[in-house]
Order: structure tokens, then C-alpha cells, then sequence
């Protein structure tokens, strides 16, 4: 890619979209999950919520991994240096 190459935000732009999207899906997602787990714990009692943590667990694993790969990406000199100076 050139300085001047007409989809040079774009990468930014796509990356903002899928993060907001993300975020808003994720929100919704737990608001729904809360809003069930509130309904069966008031049936069931408590226990439900030990049951949940191990899933949520993995989740976080998930969202930390990839955030790392996320940031290890936009961080990378060599990578950068490749797309703009290899030819394709």
C-alpha cells in the first residue's frame, strides 16, 4: 500500500465498526443472559450462578486473546513495513 492509497482508512473504519458491533452485541448479550439468569435463580436459588461462571470464564479467556491479537496486529513494525514496501 502506497501513502496515498485511497483505502487508507479503511482499515481503521472496519476495525471501529466490528469493535462498536462487538460491544453492542456483547451488552445486549448480557443484558438477555442477566435478565434468564435472574428468572431461574429466583426458581432455582443461588447454585445457578456456579454453574455460569465456568462458561463465563472461558469467555474472557476468548475476549482477552483476542484483544491481544487484535493490539499485537496493529502494533507490528515488521508488518507494516511488508505491507507498504513488499510488492504484491
Amino acid at each position: 500500500m502506497s501513502e496515498k492509497s485511497p483505502t487508507q482508512g479503511w482499515f481503521a473504519v472496519g476495525i471501529g465498526l466490528i469493535i462498536i458491533g462487538a460491544v453492542i452485541y456483547g451488552l445486549f448479550m448480557i443484558l438477555g443472559i442477566s435478565l434468564a439468569i435472574g428468572a431461574a435463580s429466583s426458581e432455582i436459588g443461588a447454585p445457578i450462578w456456579g454453574v455460569l461462571a465456568i462458561p463465563g470464564l472461558v469467555g474472557l479467556g476468548f475476549l482477552v486473546l483476542l484483544a491481544k491479537v487484535v493490539v499485537d496486529r496493529l502494533n507490528n513494525a515488521e508488518d507494516d513495513h511488508y505491507s507498504k514496501n513488499v510488492d504484491k
